[in-house]
């Protein structure tokens, strides 16, 4: 009995020393890489290095567009210059890369006086504790940002659902005279932050067919399975409202399915707008009236092509008229964000 006792027992230590050591390793061969360009991501981060020169460039109160990719597609900043009498940005590059790492690049760029809008795809408002691909991938090349303020939980993801491949990726880091290529990058922008060359003439059949077999999304189950984080995007409304600016929350152009217009899907939509203002947001807009077919997209369901484009940006520019009309002064006893946050 001695012998067997002392036999679990020495198993049980070699199992303890072995998971610590494959831990160990572990650790060391993910923070050996942490900080590392990886092609992957490399088309975000040009692309949010590009637009934050451009908005730099402009001189005086502009209006800045926050959001993913829906914004880069869907919105004609020249237009909506025209119709609101400001110039403006486009910040809007990847919704992958989550609220937190838009929030931080939001932070740098606003300047006192800015009007903010932020058409944010639906996601972005309940990804508190969420970690995925592109997330995971961009956050190892860029570990440093303390304002992204990770909960354990994704902490802990992002430890144990990084591939080794990944891994390998940022030893290996970007080839010699790297650059970003294809219709995601700097390359596809054109001097107010829009995507360019997303003409419906210029699809081509992969293209088509990705929109065609787009999946049908089901926010309104996500929205209770995973936390909402409306108080960090009020806290950047706050902001935005005591350096005497505005921000204004609006739908994002999406792709219609029949599932959104029945039972919890058509109940989260028609919610949102209620539920955002509720939380400090000035939400404008029926999500359903933002809703359009299949011949309006470019490549996904968030992507309208150039021609959508111009109808949806009409749409919205209605509705910020309004808004923006009723833009208020600097509130009191809110913390002003610097460009380091």
């Amino acid at each position: 009995m001695i012998g067997i006792r002392r036999s679990r027992r020495a198993f049980i230590c070699g199992a303890l020393l072995g998971a610590s050591a494959v831990l160990l390793s572990w650790s060391v061969l993910i923070s050996g890489q942490l900080g590392r360009p990886v092609v992957t991501d490399q088309w975000v981060a040009q692309s949010y290095a590009s637009k934050l020169a451009l908005a730099d460039t402009v001189q005086g109160p502009r209006v800045l567009i926050i959001g993913g990719s829906g914004a880069l597609f869907g919105l004609d900043s020249a237009a909506l210059s025209d119709r609101l009498g400001r110039p403006v940005i486009n910040l809007g590059v990847n919704a992958g890369v989550q609220s937190q790492f838009i929030r931080h690049y939001a932070y740098e760029a606003i300047r006192p006086g800015d009007w903010v809008i932020l058409p944010l795809e639906y996601p972005l408002y309940h990804d508190r504790h969420k970690v995925n691909f592109a997330f995971n991938s961009y956050w190892l090349s860029h570990p440093g940002i303390e304002s992204l303020e990770l909960s354990l939980v994704q902490l802990a993801q992002l430890f144990w659902f990084t591939s080794f491949a990944r891994i390998m990726d940022g030893y290996v880091g970007l080839p010699n005279g790297y650059r970003v290529e294809g219709l995601y990058g700097p390359q596809n922008l054109n001097e107010l932050g829009d995507q360019i060359n997303s003409e419906s003439a210029r699809q081509e059949v992969w293209m088509r067919e990705a929109v065609e077999g787009s999946a049908t999304q089901h926010y309104g189950e996500e929205a209770l399975r995973y936390q909402a984080n409306w108080d960090r995007w009020a806290a950047l409304a706050h902001t935005i409202e005591a350096q005497g600016g505005c921000a204004v929350f609006i739908p994002p152009a999406m792709l219609d399915r029949p599932e959104y217009r029945v039972g919890r899907e058509y109940d989260y939509y028609v919610s949102l707008p209620a539920q955002a203002r509720a939380h400090g947001l000035d939400y404008h807009g029926n999500p359903l009236d933002f809703m359009y077919p299949e011949a309006q997209f470019f490549d996904t369901n968030y992507h309208l092509n150039a021609e959508a484009r111009k109808q949806h940006t009409s749409q919205v520019a209605s509705v910020l008229q309004d808004a923006f009309s009723n833009c208020g002064t600097p509130k009191p006893g809110v913390a002003i964000a610097g460009r380091n946050r």
